[in-house]
């Protein structure tokens, strides 16, 4: 109901203050032994990814007849990190840490980078987590391209790379990994996310995004990286110096540009003339910009998820179908 009131106030008259007098106006059913009204003994938690991709549900489903209040799926959700173990001098520690990542493209302009979903979420300095736990973060940083193209581009996700000092478990509680979030009014999808331990000896192994109790070694590295926002509106519209800003700004790609169609060196020099060139070859070659672009299909993502992720499909859901009694 929230959700729904806000988005309508900010849609239609955002000069209307916040209020409680919607609620009543709205009935939300939901149907029993879904998953937002499971029956006993369902398991339960993992609220935070759930709630967050209502958010993009939601969003997608009430902006289908006004495009251009549409939001892209993005960073919709609150992934953990606990790392727990006893230090040198006998003590118990457990680190629990919220990552951020990619907040979709909006109509009024791109995704920040590396933000929370939550706005009363903040950053907690790397500097105080590495003195109160037996850890150094060697990288906190966006990961360039990783935010859906568009008009108004995706906010990308970050990699934070952990080096535990001592030996432990970690817990990861992640989402994101299999399907990416949605661009919308022609805007492309954002990466997803993906989690690599590292050993001392340099070999690496890809760890799922929801895992508990993995024991790790002192010297071991963890690579938690979260995926990025898609992006909103046709990429081709986007400003080729701007594109060429975030190439030196270390946000794209002279790679990922081109999924502007923009040429520009690696330095972000742009090449005024052969952007045109490509921008027109790729308008006159793609089809029309559908609302939502949702990446490859599921049976494609099946097919690829091994050799795209490192890890294997995840097994189909089987749902029980319950009769709902008519009112």
């Amino acid at each position: 109901k929230m959700f729904f009131g806000i988005y309508m106030i900010m849609v239609f008259d955002p000069q209307i203050l916040f209020n409680d007098g919607f609620y009543d106006l709205i009935e939300v059913r939901i149907p029993e032994g879904s998953l937002l009204k499971p029956r006993y003994p369902a398991a339960l938690s993992g609220r935070t990814h759930a709630l967050g991709r209502i958010f993009d549900i939601l969003g997608g489903l009430l902006g289908q007849k006004t495009p251009e209040f549409l939001n892209a799926a993005g960073f919709s959700s609150s992934p953990h990190l606990f790392y727990a173990g006893t230090d040198k001098k006998g003590e118990w520690f457990q680190l629990f840490q919220i990552g951020f990542g990619g907040i979709p493209g909006r109509p009024m302009g791109d995704g920040p980078d590396g933000h929370s979903l939550w706005p009363g979420f903040t950053n907690v300095p790397n500097e105080f987590l590495e003195r109160y736990f037996p850890l150094v973060i060697e990288r906190y940083e966006t990961v360039p391209d990783s935010g859906g193209a568009g008009l108004h581009r995706g906010g990308n996700g970050i990699i934070m790379t952990y080096r535990f000092l001592e030996p432990g478990v970690i817990a990861i509680h992640d989402d994101r990994w299999f399907v990416p979030p949605w661009g919308v009014n022609g805007g492309k999808p954002g990466a997803r996310a993906r989690k690599i331990l590292e050993k001392p000896d340099g070999t690496q192994s890809i760890v799922g995004n929801k895992v508990e109790d993995l024991a790790i070694e002192a010297g071991d590295v963890l690579h938690f990286i979260t995926w990025g926002g898609g992006g909103w509106g046709d990429p081709l519209e986007r400003a080729a110096e701007l594109v060429a800003k975030e190439i030196r700004q270390g946000l794209v790609t002279s790679e990922g540009a081109k999924a502007y169609g923009v040429i520009a060196d690696a330095d972000g020099v742009l090449d005024a003339a052969a952007t045109e060139a490509l921008r027109t070859q790729m308008r006159s070659e793609r089809p029309d910009l559908p609302l939502f672009d949702y990446g490859p299909s599921i049976a494609q993502l099946r097919a690829n998820c091994l050799a795209e992720t490192g890890l294997p499909a995840p097994i189909q859901p089987r749902w029980a179908h319950h009769a709902i009694a008519a009112e």
